[in-house]
């Protein structure tokens, strides 16, 4: 990053809130964290974002992307993901800038574009190292957000170019399946929104692969490339995500919360809680907000 970059990050941390903080750009929010560890895990929305100092992991499935300041994710659909955030502190707090992709703004370049063959086989997020044109546009949508007399006009056009600026460079894959997830071929998105609905009740494959128009032995396969976990191991992420998300939020009894979640059983429900989370419901829930408290 250039002198000039390092300066506008230097200015931010010192006057940003910790947390995520919402632009005036509507699209835009600014992620600061001053305690390194692992943060809510969250059902992911398709997204496109920048480190800007510190480090980050991510696990998604069984894959584990480890990025750091100047490094560019992108994901196309929404996933379950674990996040760490690493060595940062309150001298040097972990910064990120995440922008909520715009689907008709990358169709528009896909179709300005040379025909592409959709995209199949590969995974629907990935981690690539951000270029010097890449990065100066971040800089100045960065520098933007302090003029809001010119917001309206400029922020619209800097927040096109990055688009622009990442479909020109190793993220296209990424971003060409958030435009087929907006049109005619949505590809597994549609099974995405009814296991998310569902994922308390029981779900058969015949009805996922129907909803994304596909063969059960083609929807498999897609659906594990694309996210890296088969069907059933996203809803169990989803409802373990969920149940840590209410532990944290409330005292709530184990058993009923697994029966709320569509558990047959509490001892399934910790059985499968420790082998995500290392530890029994009950005793993480304590852990959790003891931490809570401690802060």
């Amino acid at each position: 990053m250039t002198d000039a970059f390092l300066h506008t990050i230097d200015r931010m941390a010192g006057r940003m809130r910790e947390g995520e903080t919402p632009t005036a750009l509507h699209s835009v929010s600014i992620l600061k964290v001053m305690t390194p560890g692992e943060l809510a895990p969250e059902l992911q929305k398709p997204v496109v974002s920048l480190i800007l100092q510190g480090e980050k992991r991510l696990t998604i499935g069984g894959d584990v992307l480890h990025y750091r300041a100047g490094d560019t994710y992108a994901a196309a659909i929404d996933l379950p993901t674990r996040i760490e955030i690493l060595g940062c502190s309150r001298s040097r707090p972990y910064l990120a800038v995440t922008l909520r992709p715009d689907r008709a703004l990358i169709g528009d370049l896909a179709r300005r574009s040379e025909p592409r063959a959709p995209v199949s086989g590969m995974r629907a997020f990935a981690v690539h190292s951000a270029d010097a044109e890449l990065l100066d546009a971040y800089r100045r949508l960065l520098r933007l957000l302090d003029r809001p007399d010119e917001l309206d006009v400029m922020g619209p056009l800097i927040e096109r170019e990055i688009l622009f600026r990442l479909w020109q460079g190793p993220q296209r894959p990424v971003l060409l399946k958030i435009a087929e997830n907006g049109g005619r071929n949505s590809g597994i998105e549609p099974a995405i929104a009814l296991i998310r609905r569902g994922y308390a009740t029981p779900l058969l494959a015949a009805d996922l692969a129907k909803a994304s128009g596909m063969s059960v032995a083609t929807f498999y396969r897609r659906f594990k490339a694309e996210t890296g976990m088969s069907p059933l191991q996203y809803r169990t992420r989803l409802r373990l995500y969920e149940a840590r998300r209410r532990l944290l939020a409330a005292p709530t009894h184990v058993a009923r919360l697994a029966f709320d979640l569509g558990y047959e059983s509490a001892s399934q429900f910790s059985r499968e809680y420790v082998r995500e989370f290392g530890v029994p419901p009950a005793r993480d829930a304590a852990r959790l907000h003891a931490t809570m408290a401690a802060g």
